[in-house]
């Protein structure tokens, strides 16, 4: 069972990476309107040592559905 507290606390935290990031958020509400079943989501990671690693994933109807609720819940629907 999902905590209320436990969400509002993910919900604030949120808003303060969108503060932090507001053109990945931007890019990333773009994007997640474009996306179809077979689309790759690929997620590169740079730590400070130059050292990378890189996966992806193939995303199907569920996981656009996950994807859609999640940005509803945390950016809203009217900011779509």
């Amino acid at each position: 069972m999902l905590n209320p507290a436990s969400l509002l606390k993910l919900k604030n935290m949120f808003g303060i990476f969108r503060g932090d990031h507001p053109k990945l958020i931007q890019y990333l509400k773009i994007m997640s309107g474009r996306l179809t079943p077979g689309t790759v989501v690929e997620l590169t990671v740079e730590l400070p040592d130059g050292s990378k690693s890189r996966a992806n994933v193939r995303l199907n109807e569920r996981d656009i559905a996950f994807i859609n609720e999640t940005r509803n819940f945390l950016i809203g629907d009217k900011e779509n």
